[in-house]
Parts: structure tokens; C-alpha cells; sequence
């Protein structure tokens, strides 16, 4: 191998080392313009001061248009509820108002004793069925537990990735709820929560075999 051939080498050796370098440090984009929201309570009324932190948090992005879509799933019992909020359309990737949105959100630090809280991001809020009781069939609720882990706001499987397990079934509600029992409270532990769906009734035995369980509201 000749001089110049060597020199090439080791150019484009140093050339690919800083490629790979820089690969390796340079974060990806988020491109998920959706964020799940649930606030419930866990096995207690929900905290009113977190609750209100989200709802005042949620209401200013709304107020300055920082979101374009805000759907509530549903409420739960012990107060709260769960929801999905969207970025405006235009913006790619999600806008600097909407990050600042998000860090808060995942500010907002509810007793984990009483509070289960969690935010998930997702492409984007995906779209209810009509409610015409007129042409719905007879519905049963099923859950599956979200994974979610205390101290770990972000984790657990959200309503929508988790809604993707019930194929070829029409889901008409989906919500987040506490199992209703007391969990221990230590990070990592188990928070308690449960996706619930709402879905035909003839639909329930193909719900069971991809491991959903019959859901009925505790009194």
C-alpha cells in the first residue's frame, strides 16, 4: 500500500469514528404529539391539589393554544380522570410550548398513598366511536392491569397501545382505574392501575383469551 493510499485509509477512518461519535450522543426527535393524562385516585379521593395542578395545567394550554385537541375518556370514582391531549397539527416536531407543557405535567408530584398519576406519549389521540345508545349493542367493561410502576410517572402501557390488543373489536370508552386495593408504597412497586375498556358484550370471551379480565365498578 502506498503513501496515499494509506493516508486515504486512515482519513476515512477518522471520518466514520466521528459518525459513529456523533450518532452516539445526538438524541432523537420526539415526534409523538399526543400525551395520555390519568389522575385517580388509589383506593382514596383523589389529592385536590394535584388534581387541580392538572387541570390548571391542561386549561392554560388550551387558553394560549398550545394544544389542538383535549378528549376526556372518562372520571373516576374517587375523583379525577383519565384524558388525551394533542399538539396543534402544523407543528413538526412537537412545538417548544408543548415540551414546556409536558415538563410540566410531569412536575406535578401526587402522593403516591392515595393518587395514582401517570402520562404516556402517543402518536395521537385516537377517535371515539359515536355514543347513539340507539345503535349500541350491550357493553361490558374489561381490564388489564398498565404495568405502571411508582415513582415512574411516564411508565406503564397506555389506553391507546394497550386498546390495540382488543383487534376487530369496536371500543366505545376507555378509561383508567384503580384495582381498589392497597398496594405497598415503595418505588418500583406496582401502582394499582387498570386500563378499562368498554366493549360489546358478545366480544367478551375474545377479549379473555388475549388476557383481559370482566371489569365491574366497586360499590
Amino acid at each position: 500500500m502506498n503513501t496515499m493510499q494509506k493516508t486515504i485509509g486512515l482519513f476515512l477512518t477518522a471520518a466514520l469514528s466521528t459518525q459513529v461519535a456523533f450518532a452516539a450522543t445526538t438524541q432523537p426527535v420526539e415526534t409523538r404529539h399526543a400525551i395520555e393524562i390519568s389522575i385517580n385516585g388509589n383506593g382514596y379521593a383523589v389529592d385536590k391539589n394535584s388534581y387541580k395542578k392538572v387541570r390548571k395545567a391542561i386549561g392554560d394550554a388550551v387558553t394560549n393554544d398550545v394544544i389542538d385537541k383535549f378528549v376526556i375518556y372518562g372520571y373516576a370514582k374517587e375523583g379525577g380522570f383519565s384524558a388525551c391531549v394533542e399538539d396543534r397539527p402544523s407543528s413538526n416536531p412537537p412545538s417548544a410550548a408543548f415540551e414546556k407543557f409536558v415538563k410540566q405535567l410531569n412536575a406535578i408530584k401526587p402522593p403516591r398513598k392515595t393518587t395514582g398519576y401517570g402520562i404516556n406519549r402517543v402518536q395521537t389521540c385516537p377517535a371515539l366511536p359515536a355514543t347513539d345508545t340507539s345503535i349500541r349493542p350491550k357493553t361490558v367493561f374489561v381490564e388489564k392491569s398498565d404495568e405502571s410502576k411508582q415513582c415512574e410517572a411516564t411508565s406503564g402501557i397506555s389506553l391507546t397501545d394497550m386498546q390495540k390488543q382488543l383487534t376487530d373489536m369496536v371500543v366505545y370508552s376507555s378509561t383508567k382505574k384503580s384495582d381498589g386495593l392497597m398496594h405497598i408504597t415503595l418505588c418500583g412497586a406496582e401502582t394499582g392501575m387498570l386500563n378499562v375498556y368498554e366493549i360489546a358484550q358478545t366480544d367478551l370471551e375474545k377479549a379473555k383469551t388475549l388476557g383481559f379480565t370482566e371489569w365491574v365498578e366497586q360499590q
